[in-house]
């Protein structure tokens, strides 16, 4: 209820009663004698989510206005609220705010305009604020990009129930009703077009990720547009119309299927559904680099028990630039991402909770210590010059030293993990995240980052993980997205580019295929 980015779906729960009263409600087999019970449970079930969605809407609005928030939290979620409201305004004429014995057409009309006034506002005005945003942000979590299918719905659900309101107003004639409607059925029409544009491989806003709960956002929004081009064509019966009527049904009809026959099958397999979410956010970078760290031991393990000095063969000596090069980059990640954490996020976390992560500074000094000497043997291994007893000296101390300080770095990385990351998760404001990883890229040199991303990149297990790790830093530097892209272009092979660049199109930089301009 607390979160500004998913609270606003509590609105769905409220939506599900009042089209379920909608359903119960027949107004045609209503009995000689009075409303059956079906009718009497339809008329409560719209009361009773009719009432709960108002006032769910006025305590959600009213802290939108009380209490601070930032671009970055607002989303075309937040048109939920406006567009169960129209949904109670749709249903209200029909299902009878009140038994007949006690209230008139009059009257249930005045209550469905009461819903249909303040969502008519919201509507025009949240779409304006998050189709800024959608404009000008990044929206890099693929989950919350569902919700932008709430503008297609608004409008068709709105002219669905200005159409109702209309038609049980005696003053107004039908063909202003069917008027007025037409005009919201083609803002939805436009939409469809709209979002079928962004879904194509080139620009890929939706689609990007595996089923999830999100997806149901496009099968109710395709479900309102059926909807609008079945009372389209009632009204004026062309064939355009009807083929129309059919395109829509068939479409929602096949995409709430697949939706239910994923839903259920993530049910059975306990994934997604009611399962809590993996939390995200920019300064996830710190976890996704220490992954590297992880994936890049193994190799370092590896290759150090391989090397033989006795060994004259090229394979032999192959493994022993294969591991200096290793050892190498190891380093200089190690280097860079401890002054990232003195400098800049153990700092800031220091500001919050005073020499909390002071153990934490000072195994990253003396560790350092410790890796130069070490990177200073690996690379007396490549030096023809030196004696083989030399050689082997050095290759016993690494063997020696090395695994050990292993054992002690990953020790290190749980414990950053366990007592210094969640106070970035559960202290520090978004903005102040982004700030950091800003201040994280400034403070390193291009020709660094030119070794750590692709270092990065190629030791992260998941692709998940490496498109996260890009989406990441692209969410606080939207700007050098391309840059990024460079690096990369140059430094991985060629399948891990290509499933990179078409995951994170923005990604690709000028004169590569599907660039396109940013500045």
């Amino acid at each position: 209820w607390d979160c500004p980015l998913r609270s606003n779906s509590f609105g769905t729960i409220t939506i599900t009663f009042i089209l379920f009263g909608f359903i119960c409600y027949d107004e045609i087999n209503t009995s000689l004698n009075g409303e059956d019970p079906p009718q009497i449970l339809g008329r409560v079930l719209f009361w009773i989510g009719a009432i709960g969605h108002a006032l769910m809407t006025v305590a959600k609005v009213g802290g939108w206005v009380g209490r601070r928030l930032e671009l970055e939290h607002v989303h075309p979620h937040y048109m939920i609220l406006p567009v169960g409201l129209a949904v109670a305004a749709l249903v209200g004429p029909v299902v009878g705010a009140f038994a007949e014995s006690n209230g008139n057409s009059v009257g249930n009309v005045e209550i469905a305009r009461f819903f249909y006034s303040f969502a008519w506002l919201m509507w025009i005005t949240i779409f304006v604020i998050t189709f800024f945003k959608v404009l000008t942000q990044h929206n890099s979590d693929n989950r919350l990009r569902h919700g932008v299918s709430i503008w297609m719905a608004a409008p068709c659900l709105l002219g669905l129930a200005d159409f109702v309101i209309c038609r049980n107003d005696n003053f107004i004639g039908s063909d202003h009703c069917a008027a007025k409607f037409s005009e919201f059925y083609f803002i939805g029409i436009f939409f469809a077009m709209v979002f079928f544009w962004a879904s194509l491989p080139h620009i890929a806003f939706f689609g990007r990720e595996k089923f999830n709960m999100g997806y149901w956002f496009e099968c109710f929004a395709l479900d309102t547009l059926a909807a609008c081009g079945c009372l389209y064509y009632t009204l004026n019966g062309y064939q355009l119309s009807q083929t129309l009527q059919f395109l829509f049904l068939t479409i929602a009809s096949i995409a709430n299927t697949c939706a239910l026959l994923h839903t259920l099958v993530s049910v059975i397999r306990q994934r997604e559904v009611f399962t809590p979410e993996n939390k995200w956010g920019p300064l996830s970078f710190m976890k996704l680099t220490h992954e590297a760290f992880r994936g890049n031991l193994a190799t370092l393990r590896h290759a150090l028990v391989t090397l033989d000095l006795d060994d004259e063969s090229d394979m032999a000596e192959d493994n022993l630039g294969l591991f200096a090069a290793h050892f190498n980059r190891f380093c200089i990640l190690h280097e860079e991402h401890s002054k990232h954490e003195d400098e800049v996020i153990f700092k800031t976390f220091n500001d919050y909770f005073a020499d909390h992560a002071k153990k934490y500074n000072e195994d990253h000094a003396e560790d350092h210590l410790k890796l130069e000497g070490w990177r200073a043997l690996a690379n007396q291994l490549l030096d023809k010059a030196m004696s083989k007893e030399a050689h082997k000296e050095a290759l016993e101390k690494l063997a020696k030293e090395l695994p050990p300080f292993f054992d002690h770095f990953l020790e290190h990385l749980k414990g950053e993990e366990d007592n210094l990351q969640p106070i970035g998760r559960k202290h520090l404001p978004l903005e102040i995240m982004k700030q950091i990883s800003r201040d994280v890229w400034r403070i390193t040199p291009a020709e660094k980052w030119e070794v750590i991303l692709p270092f990065i990149i190629k030791n992260l297990p998941r692709q998940l993980q490496r498109e996260r790790y890009l989406k990441v830093l692209c969410w606080s530097m939207p700007e050098r997205a391309q840059q990024f892209g460079a690096i990369l272009y140059r430094n991985v092979d060629a399948v891990t580019w290509e499933r990179l660049r078409t995951e994170l199109p923005e990604i690709i930089p000028r004169g590569a295929p599907n660039f396109h301009r940013y500045y």
